[in-house]
């Protein structure tokens, strides 16, 4: 029994778009970018994090009189929230009669991800499908994933991995036995843009290139984001990567969408 644990902010039955087949997709939290049009802006943090749903708030004051004010106050019918205080207080939720709070991440062992993914056996085994493991970026926990990939290697699962191209380097090399599919993004060609809209440099080449030589199946994902990357000379790299490597299997060309915008009303707290 393994003895690893992850930080898991959702797992998703039934997937149909990341990777071959009908999958579950194990959402993990951490993320090394600050991509601006992030739709799950929750997943940055690596930690289990507290979140506030002002609809739900009845403004019974349970919470602050749990905490004894500090860093919770009720003024003008409105909790007002210190973050910097609270921002993993997960007591909170349990405290909470209307539920307004809630949590970002929950503690899973290998086993317990395993129980859930395992419910679908039977749909992996007549679509081709199994697990696929996402995030925020999945190699931010590089150990419980690729144990959590070596036991579903042992299960007969089909395995995928979905990679922003940040350079993991070692965690990449060390999991990459235990994966058959790369869902790689490519985001942005203009290097001038990196910093302003990932937060980090991204070169998919030498990754590129390690799963070429490992004759691995690569989906490049390409999300088009308005006056970001819908130009001429990222359109043209994409085309030129997939003349360059035999590896890269087809592209899959993601519409913008701005779902972001529906996660506004629970704060979320990444620095």
């Amino acid at each position: 029994m393994s003895s690893k644990t992850g930080i898991v902010f959702d797992i998703q039955r039934f997937s149909v778009n990341d990777g071959p087949g009908i999958r579950t997709t194990v959402f993990l939290k951490g993320c090394h970018l600050r991509c601006t049009w992030c739709h799950n802006p929750e997943s940055i943090s690596p930690k289990v994090q507290l979140n506030y749903d002002a609809k739900k708030c009845i403004r019974c004051g349970d919470c602050v009189a749990h905490v004894q004010g500090d860093g919770l106050e009720i003024i003008d019918d409105e909790l007002i929230i210190d973050w910097k205080k609270h921002d993993e207080n997960i007591e909170l939720v349990s405290v909470c009669p209307s539920k307004a709070f809630g949590q970002y991440g929950e503690n899973y062992t290998v086993e317990e991800v395993l129980d859930v993914v395992m419910k679908d056996e039977k749909y992996y085994e007549t679509s081709g499908g199994g697990i696929t493991f996402s995030g925020g970026e999945a190699l931010v926990q590089a150990e419980f994933v690729q144990a959590l990939a070596e036991k579903s290697k042992a299960l007969g699962l089909h395995t995928t991995l979905d990679a922003s191209g940040f350079n993991h380097g070692e965690k990449m090399l060390k999991i990459l036995p235990y994966i058959d599919t790369i869902l790689l993004d490519y985001k942005i060609t203009d290097a001038s843009k990196f910093a302003r809209y990932l937060g980090a440099t991204i070169d998919l080449y030498p990754l590129l290139n390690i799963l070429e030589n490992q004759k691995k199946q690569v989906v490049l994902r390409c999300p088009i984001i308005p006056t970001v990357n819908d130009t001429s000379e990222h359109l043209a790299q994409i085309s030129k990567f997939t003349q360059e490597y035999d590896c890269i299997a087809y592209t899959d060309i993601l519409a913008y969408h701005n779902m972001k915008k529906n996660k506004q009303f629970k704060y979320v707290h990444n620095t």
